[in-house]
């Protein structure tokens, strides 16, 4: 059958599944209900690691957060955070070090901020996941 997938276990576009190593690998959705209708989360895993855009709702279905997983440089993330009422709250970077001892997850550089109604607010600077009052200055200066 070429239209279709007899077998959706191993189907390449199945939800859901594991690779050989027992990794999750392919598109991946995460449901609060047993029924599938409020979805918390979905994404694309890569041999166990995200990978692509992931999104993130809320038990009413509202977006949560947004992250998008780079190819390179590795380890970035574009992140976007909602207000509950689904308006963007903030927008910025953080990224992602796994070291054989130790994995590390923080803010970086500008974060823009907006009001619950979408405004602009003054932006956020962080440095290694710690806010800091000012723009950061370029490394080497």
């Amino acid at each position: 059958m070429l239209g279709g997938c007899a077998f959706r276990p191993i189907c390449f576009w199945s939800r859901n599944r594991f690779d050989q190593q027992e990794l999750r690998h392919g598109p991946w959705r995460v449901y609060l209900d047993a029924q599938q209708q409020h979805i918390l989360n979905k994404g694309r895993y890569r041999h166990g690691r995200e990978v692509g855009r992931w999104q993130y709702f809320s038990a009413t279905g509202l977006p949560e957060r947004t992250e998008r997983f780079h190819r390179w440089p590795a380890g970035l993330i574009t992140l976007t955070v909602y207000h509950p009422n689904g308006q963007v709250a903030k927008k910025g970077r953080a990224r992602f070090q796994s070291t054989a001892t130790l994995d590390r997850f923080f803010w970086f550089g500008e974060w823009r901020c907006y009001d619950a109604t979408g405004r602009p607010l003054p932006s956020e600077y962080y440095r290694d996941g710690i806010r800091v009052g000012t723009p950061l200055t370029p490394i080497g200066r």
